[in-house]
């Protein structure tokens, strides 16, 4: 989710999986599914997607167009990612001159459009954490938990707060340690709360669907201090199908069906799942791709975004929401983060959304 910093992909899974991709069918290329199969019946997955809205690189008029363009094709709900400093650039001093405006002004955005708000609350300022950098936990998790009660009752309407974005992964929380995360956690639940008693805490997304270091969470306590459980099931070997079957390890969308085993055995199997990031990105592949960069054709993009919701669906009940990654195209340089987008650049619609439109609306 960093503007900066590509999804890291381990070495040791990127070898791992090359020692059984012979065992592992390739993507083939294949047709979306009929328009009267995808319209038969919307997926009981409500699909939202990842809106990178308070980035510098939207103007207000491509952001009016992304979100009327995705609500247009069956998108219910957007993830808008909310930096800590851009609000608070100093201890108690709320930027009321810029940040807190262009939050205001994006949120009100989506409201206009019906569309419902799940916001990612993250990013350390230099001041709360002696200047470690802004991936590193605040040396104070109270200072989170205030500016997280700020938010949620200066923005009543975001439906959702997120607390952190994949932090099991070093590349977003520096250490990603679940027991200092489940700190930060049970600083935030009750502030927010305070600020919207209506708002829903979100468990930080892990990067893939990280059963061990959720489980290490709930023994530190976790399970009392959020109200949605989050995962983000990207594949490890990125052009696998949705419904690809788990070997036990995180990094498959079907893993899902451990996750709520674990959620079970600590007494919480009743909490809804959201998928806050998934997706598959759409580019070509050469010899030399590794498995957790490749790409699928537009086509199959499509194919495996109702093929996903519509697994989710019938598999796992606690499971109501997916938010896809991208919304949009980026521009970093890296093929593969760059094209996971369900619109262009240009913001032209990519078949991946006519899919949804198709499926979630019979817009086909």
């Amino acid at each position: 989710m960093s503007p900066t910093l590509p999804r890291p992909r381990a070495v040791l899974l990127a070898l791992a999986l090359l020692l059984v991709v012979g065992l592992v069918p390739a993507a083939t290329a294949s047709a979306p599914p009929s328009a009267a199969a995808a319209a038969a019946a919307p997926p009981r997955v409500a699909l939202g997607a990842q809106f990178h809205g308070l980035w510098a690189d939207w103007t207000d008029a491509q952001r009016a167009k992304a979100l009327d363009t995705l609500r247009a094709n069956g998108v219910t709900s957007v993830r808008i990612d909310v930096g800590w400093g851009m609000i608070e650039p100093r201890r108690g001093q709320y930027d009321y001159g810029w940040g807190v405006p262009q939050v205001d002004k994006v949120l009100r955005m989506a409201r206009e459009r019906g569309l419902r708000v799940l916001a990612t609350l993250w990013l350390t300022p230099s001041w709360a954490n002696g200047g470690r950098g802004d991936k590193v936990l605040p040396t104070d998790v109270a200072d989170y938990g205030r500016v997280a009660r700020f938010a949620a009752s200066r923005w009543k309407d975001v439906e959702a707060w997120q607390v952190w974005n994949e932090p099991n992964s070093a590349a977003f929380l520096s250490p990603p340690d679940p027991t200092a995360y489940t700190r930060l956690l049970k600083a935030a639940y009750p502030q927010i709360k305070a600020g919207n008693p209506a708002a829903r805490v979100v468990f930080g997304g892990t990067e893939y669907v990280d059963t061990a270091w959720i489980d290490r969470a709930y023994q530190a306590g976790a399970r009392s201090a959020f109200d949605v459980m989050a995962v983000h099931p990207y594949q490890g070997d990125s052009s696998a199908a949705p419904e690809h079957p788990t070997d036990g390890n995180k990094w498959w969308l079907d893993q899902t069906r451990v996750l709520l085993d674990v959620m079970r055995k600590h007494g919480d199997g009743a909490k809804h799942v959201w998928f806050t990031e998934m997706g598959w990105s759409a580019h070509a592949n050469t010899s030399s791709t590794p498995v957790w960069a490749r790409g699928v054709s537009e086509a199959v993009q499509a194919d495996y975004l109702v093929r996903s919701v519509r697994y989710a669906s019938a598999q796992f009940p606690q499971v109501t929401r997916a938010y896809w990654y991208n919304s949009r195209d980026k521009a970093t340089g890296d093929l593969h983060q760059d094209r996971f987008g369900l619109m262009r650049r240009d913001l032209t619609a990519k078949p991946a959304l006519r899919a949804a439109g198709c499926a979630y609306l019979g817009r086909c």
